[in-house]
């Protein structure tokens, strides 16, 4: 047996905790929402839709001018620039981030604040990379049963080759190895760190959202945008720590740093929405607008 039972169970956990990252908070802030207010499901789909041209859409021109610099392409193409050519990518797609975030929070909070569409919206912003994470592990499962298969592994590359012709046999293997080399621990902790992600996504657009309440939104999106490119600029580096472009870890430090890092923006982020949904709580209490009242009150105390 190539890929032992328990890693094939791991793969199974990490798809449900990777849907239950998504489905839980959003049935939990529907059903708590769904009394008083609408806009629920508009708001996932808004997040989903930010996402997509905030993270494709619209960087794909400037990815285009950049790749026709020499200078870019040489930071593309040379290791030892890797770190500026993540931090190009981080600035790139966390200003893109902010702008959706404000765009979504603007667009359904406009007339009648709510912070539970706004998570929605949070929510449905991470969509697009809780499906990659579940859809690669429906194929690391499917492929876990070819290779344990008779003549596993060359019924798999034939399986591999016959889905893209234009594969080498070293294409392959690097397709073929984060299966076989996968552990339980590994498996697992990536279902955990779906759940952060959305945990994450949800704290950016709250805070977004407090900033559009405040009158403060372009202060609000200025430091979204900030905490987002730090997030994304550190999330690839602590990955790529052991990789081939850095390689400066063995992978079993490297998995630590990664993971701590996610754990603590997690817990983080997951403090600041508890204080954001109390605020909220709070406010709304006294009528639909009086989330705005709220944060007056506060700025004519302080």
């Amino acid at each position: 047996m190539v890929v032992s039972n328990s890693v094939i169970i791991s793969m199974y956990i990490s798809v449900i905790l990777a849907a239950a990252g998504v489905l839980v908070p959003f049935f939990a802030v529907f059903l708590v929402a769904r009394k008083k207010e609408t806009g629920s499901f508009g708001s996932l789909g808004l997040g989903v839709l930010a996402y997509f041209w905030s993270q494709y859409l619209l960087p794909l021109p400037i990815l285009f001018v950049l790749t026709n610099y020499t200078g870019f392409m040489t930071i593309y193409n040379n290791d030892k620039y890797y770190v500026v050519y993540l931090l190009i990518t981080a600035v790139i797609l966390g200003v893109f981030s902010a702008l959706a975030r404000l765009w979504c929070v603007w667009l359904m909070n406009k007339r009648t604040p709510s912070l539970y569409r706004a998570i929605c919206s949070g929510i449905g912003f991470s969509l697009f990379q809780v499906l990659s994470v579940i859809g690669s592990y429906i194929t690391y499962i499917k492929y876990a049963g070819i290779l344990n298969g008779p003549n596993g592994t060359e019924t798999l590359k034939e399986t591999v080759r016959a889905l893209n012709q234009n594969l080498s046999d070293a294409d392959i293997d690097k397709i073929i190895q984060p299966i076989t080399s996968s552990t339980v621990t590994e498996n697992l902790l990536s279902g955990i760190n779906v759940i952060l992600v959305v945990i994450i996504e949800i704290a950016m657009i709250t805070l977004v959202y407090e900033g559009l309440i405040r009158n403060k939104k372009w202060k609000a999106a200025f430091i979204c945008a900030g905490v987002n490119v730090a997030f994304s600029f550190l999330t690839m580096l602590f990955s790529a720590l052991p990789g081939d472009k850095i390689g400066i870890v063995g992978k079993g430090t490297g998995m630590i740093i990664y993971n701590a890092f996610m754990l603590v923006c997690g817990l983080f982020a997951a403090w600041f929405i508890y204080g954001a949904v109390n605020r909220y709580k709070a406010a709304s209490a006294e009528g639909p607008y009086a989330h705005y009242a709220y944060f007056e009150k506060k700025r004519n105390e302080e």
